[in-house]
């Protein structure tokens, strides 16, 4: 027990030695080279009282009316003006699609610009509808429940959650920023992130190690083959209007598109293919066991067998994903009635295949990966005694 603890000691610290490494990093990077800031500024605002609006006049079908407008006077909430009243005029026209349209006592997000002599806001405009607090509620409502269901595993698991998204936002998008290399920094970020969210939730042991040696080779593979095939294709990444908005104000970066989306295919991945290895180390521990003088041979299939039925399973589940997120573009390529060799040509569309079958791909080859380490981990040569690997 005391080495146990001596080593799980150990690995804490040189995690934790590796996290600070890392953070550090990101922020020593970043400060070398920031996206360029629009002029605009951006704060929080609330909708006061409405004193105009004629926008029922769009929906008058006898009229050609081309804009409707509504006049409000707001408070803004937060930022350097907090607290200072102003008043918006808000234009729609009928042609538009996306159609902004407030209440009283609504909060919104505004951007305005500052006068170079005072300091004063001398254009105030509408930017969208605050809907922040809606979608806390929604991720509340989602912690109470795996908390609710899941117990001390839920708490764990939400932490890891929060870990996750720190370990993205603050530490591999401002490595991305600076310019460093997109696929090395997310392949770094995302193995010290399966590690210590393994680690933390199912404690340091040889199923936890097993399992991290699985996500990563599913990892390498699902990397390896969007790269090739990614670059065989010609894919530039700028194929989404928001890579070409960033491109085109911050062209003095340099910044490689086409490996930042290849950082973007290894994280879409990673959270299915760390699930396939989990669930294959724990299934194969509990054949383990229950039948502790099985066979190496029958042991591998008993694991290909689960890792099969767990295949058709989430591949599915990654591909329904992908195609879920990109559901909008096909469904606006059909209507238009392109035909299927102009689609599938397209970049948007090639990104999206690829982003979806090297994901499921890296998630394929994880189960043999995983059942052939937890195999070689069990039955090695010079053990007399097939020890229970949980222990």
């Amino acid at each position: 027990m005391k080495n146990f603890n001596r080593n799980t000691y150990i690995c804490i610290a040189i995690l934790a030695i590796i996290i600070l490494g890392l953070f550090t990093f990101s922020n020593i990077e970043s400060n070398k080279q920031k996206l360029n800031n629009s002029s605009y500024s951006f704060a929080k605002a609330k909708v006061d009282k409405i004193t105009f609006d004629n926008l029922y006049e769009l929906e008058d079908k006898s009229k050609e009316v081309l804009e409707a407008k509504q006049e409000f006077e707001i408070t803004i909430l937060d930022g350097e003006h907090q607290g200072e009243k102003y008043k918006i005029r808000n234009t729609i026209e009928s042609l538009d699609i996306h159609k902004i349209v407030v209440s009283e006592n609504d909060e919104i997000i505004i951007n305005y610009t500052l006068s170079n002599d005072d300091g004063k806001i001398n254009s105030i405009h509408l930017y969208e509808i605050s809907r922040e607090n809606y979608l806390y509620l929604l991720i509340g409502i989602f912690m109470f429940s795996v908390v609710l269901i899941c117990g001390k595993k839920g708490i764990k698991s939400i932490l890891t959650l929060i870990f996750t998204s720190f370990m993205i936002i603050k530490v591999l998008i401002p490595i991305l920023i600076s310019g460093f290399n997109p696929v090395i920094a997310t392949i770094v970020v995302c193995i010290v992130t399966v590690a210590s969210s393994l680690f933390f939730i199912t404690g340091i042991n040889k199923k936890t190690i097993i399992s991290i040696l699985g996500t990563v080779g599913g990892i390498l593979i699902s990397s390896i083959t969007a790269i090739i095939i990614g670059n065989l294709c010609k894919i530039t990444g700028l194929a989404e209007t928001e890579s070409q908005l960033i491109a085109y104000n911050n062209s003095s970066l340099g910044l490689d598109f086409k490996s930042i989306l290849f950082a973007a295919i290894i994280i879409g991945s990673l959270g299915a293919i760390m699930d396939v290895s989990v669930s294959i180390t724990s299934a194969m521990d509990e054949v383990l066991q229950i039948k502790n003088n099985i066979s190496k041979k029958d042991f591998i299939q008993s694991g290909m067998n689960i890792g099969k039925d767990i295949i058709g399973a989430m591949s599915n589940t990654l591909i329904l994903a992908y195609a879920g997120g990109a559901f909008s573009l096909i469904f606006l390529l059909a209507a238009q009635k392109m035909t299927y060799t102009t689609i599938i040509n397209m970049e948007m569309i090639s990104t999206e295949i690829i982003t979806a079958f090297a994901g499921s791909l890296g998630l394929v080859w994880t189960v043999p990966i995983t059942v052939f380490a937890m195999a070689a981990l069990v039955f090695k040569s010079n053990s007399k005694n097939k020890s229970k690997i949980s222990k």
